[in-house]
């Protein structure tokens, strides 16, 4: 269970994760051990799954739509295509689409290779992919 102390940590650290438990700690005026210790505990608990670094790269991004066919075990695909390379999330989702992937590859003909392979699944039955133009981030 989080609390209000947690969030705001959070909230923090979802901009930079890279930021120093002393600056946290002097923003939320709490000390540094404190959020150390409830850093590491959301971190154990599995609240905080990972850090990631956000980067400026010339890649292609994009979001792969996927519809499968119904009855079709969904879980199982997305599982597959966490693994892929250039995936960097899949998210199980509502609506005319079953699943999303965002994709960051070195080219289009990389992100036309991966939907290939996507496609060569027997369940699946469709992919729309958007090309992500512009990215924007919350300002601290």
């Amino acid at each position: 269970m989080i609390d209000k102390l947690d969030k705001r940590i959070l909230d923090i650290m979802k901009k930079d994760s890279r930021r120093p438990y002393v600056e946290i700690a002097e923003q939320l005026n709490v000390s540094e051990g404190t959020v150390r210790s409830r850093v590491h505990r959301m971190t154990e608990e599995g609240i905080i799954r990972g850090f990631t670094i956000k980067t400026s790269s010339k890649n292609v991004k994009a979001l792969v739509e996927i519809k499968v066919d119904v009855n079709t075990d969904t879980e199982h695909i997305a599982k597959d295509l966490a693994n892929y390379d250039g995936v960097t999330e899949v998210l199980e989702i509502t609506g005319d689409q079953d699943i999303i992937a965002i994709v960051d590859v070195e080219s289009s003909q990389s992100l036309n290779d991966l939907i290939d392979q996507v496609r060569k699944y027997s369940n699946v039955r469709s992919t729309m992919t958007r090309l992500i133009l512009k990215e924007h981030y919350a300002e601290e």
